[in-house]
């Protein structure tokens, strides 16, 4: 019986971690040097939400910008928690731009939502700002993937919400100063360094350098095992 009480609360506290490896994201800084850009550009960058609650905290983030790489809802994700994540967002009163992933067009209010607080949805289309471009790719939208014009304005991001979409994307890459993506989780639970996919961080797609970032939520089960949610502050200044 003991043993049987044993196994009980280890499984017990096994889901208990892995719960707070889904929901306490960890802050991740990453520092660059770009050529021939102008002052400093800091961009949080958020992907894979699904169906976490953003935390009170990161409205505090000091940024210019804020990116959301995909995958900001899918269908288990009421309008109440979409309206209290664009809420909590729009506190901090800076610019929003969202990337769609593939599970973001299983909800038919995101459109009307992310225009209702003022989000710009970038579905193969490149922004120019003071400071900054972006170029959003979005396959989910039409049956072939677009490549929209590209800007000339440093530091330029190129985001894409699946890492793997850079095999159709390898020569319009070039030119990039970073290039960003989630939809893996990192595996999201993993045993012994295995999974379905490799850990974020940098990655190398044909030939190129993408960070993958391994999400802020979770799909299926609110668990995680070897993986961290997360989310990221870019922090981009001249090359010296």
């Amino acid at each position: 019986m003991r043993r049987v009480w044993a196994t009980l609360l280890l499984f017990i506290g096994v889901i208990r971690y892995m719960g707070r490896l889904a929901t306490l994201p960890k802050r991740r800084e990453h520092m660059l040097s770009v050529k021939d850009m102008q002052g400093i550009v800091r961009m949080m960058f958020i992907s894979d939400v699904h169906n976490n609650r953003i935390l009170s905290r990161i409205a505090e983030e000091d940024v210019d910008f804020i990116v959301l790489g995909g995958d900001f809802v899918d269908k288990r994700v009421s309008d109440k928690t979409m309206r209290y994540n664009l809420e909590l967002l729009k506190k901090m009163k800076k610019p929003i731009y969202f990337i769609p992933g593939n599970n973001d067009g299983e909800k038919q209010s995101t459109p009307e939502l992310m225009e209702q607080f003022g989000v710009r949805v970038l579905s193969n289309e490149t922004i120019e700002e003071e400071g900054y471009s972006i170029t959003g790719i979005d396959p989910y939208s039409g049956d072939e993937v677009i490549k929209p014009e590209k800007s000339s304005i440093r530091p330029s991001f190129l985001i894409m919400h699946d890492p793997f979409l850079m095999k159709q994307m390898s020569a319009f890459a070039e030119d990039y100063d970073l290039i960003l993506s989630g939809h893996t989780h990192g595996g999201q639970i993993r045993f012994m360094d295995y999974g379905p996919y490799e850990r974020g961080g940098w990655k190398t797609f044909e030939g190129k350098r993408v960070f993958v970032s391994e999400g802020y939520g979770t799909s299926l089960l609110p668990l995680r095992l070897e993986t961290q949610s997360e989310y990221h502050v870019f922090v981009l200044q001249c090359e010296k």
